[in-house]
């Protein structure tokens, strides 16, 4: 038997080594019916459409049966959302399987520029709704993480290596803040997505109903798409140097829609 404290029948596992035969009995918990709350179910069945888009996944016919059931939980009025998968998520798992090496086309948004490398696709994982690769990079000569919906275009080289199996490790995004700008924002309820996607070093509830956070600034391009996005609804505090980031990116904008318009 193994589990966890208070080691009630509820919380243990049997386990059986029988030579080399490994035999795992169903834990007491799951005899149980689960009461699941409309979030809990909400949360799953999301999960569970993102696992039916991945390639490769073999469980389909358990998978529709169980979202049947979250269904019920959920009632009537459940709208299905789907989720359109990147255009090179299914090239990129395949060749996480074969070893095969690709060669692919990267946009960073940061420079806005795009690169060209060859990549060892060493897994393929899922965080707060994006696909990400974890990858050997031939330009930097390190292991780095690629979002598969930046990548604008993926050849397969007919070159193959050892497969790795490698854990997947979730990076904790922006958590260094050494050498890059904090950047201080203001943000109205209805910008709340920024706190919610982006990891801030420092959120602060102000009387107004607004919120002030600290936030690490990858580059001025980067910022100015994420205050396009927020509109008038965030406004940058401090440094000084990027207050009127979105004042000039605006000035930009319109200069080459009238230099398009007068041509």
């Amino acid at each position: 038997m193994c589990g966890l404290p208070p080691y009630t029948p509820l919380e243990l596992t049997e386990v059986y080594i029988d030579e080399d035969y490994v035999l795992v009995g169903p834990n007491k918990y799951f005899e149980r019916r689960l009461e699941l709350t409309a979030s809990e179910a909400f949360g799953l069945s999301l999960l569970a459409a993102a696992a039916e888009d991945v390639p490769g996944f073999s469980r389909d016919k358990e998978l529709k049966s169980a979202l049947k059931k979250l269904r019920k939980v959920l009632g009537e009025g459940v709208v299905d959302v789907d989720v359109e998968a990147p255009e090179f998520l299914e090239i990129v798992t395949e060749c996480a399987t074969s070893g095969e090496r690709l060669d692919i086309v990267y946009w960073t948004p940061g420079r806005n520029e795009e690169s060209r490398r060859r990549i060892t696709v060493r897994s393929v994982f899922t965080d707060k709704g994006h696909w990400y690769v974890s990858a050997d990079d031939d330009a930097s000569g390190s292991s780095r993480h690629f979002r598969v919906d930046r990548i604008r275009a993926a050849e397969k080289t007919g070159e193959f290596v050892a497969v790795r199996v490698d854990n997947v490790t979730i990076p904790t995004w922006f958590a260094n803040a050494e050498g890059k700008t904090v950047a201080v924002l203001e943000i109205e309820p209805r910008a709340s997505w920024i706190v919610e996607t982006y990891p801030c070093q420092k959120v602060e509830e102000l009387d107004n109903g607004n919120m002030r956070v600290e936030l690490v600034v990858t580059s001025e391009h980067w910022l100015s798409r994420l205050l396009l996005r927020g509109g008038d609804a965030v406004k940058v505090i401090s440094p000084e140097t990027l207050v009127d980031v979105r004042r000039r990116v605006a000035k930009e904008m319109l200069a080459l829609y009238d230099s398009k318009s007068s041509s």
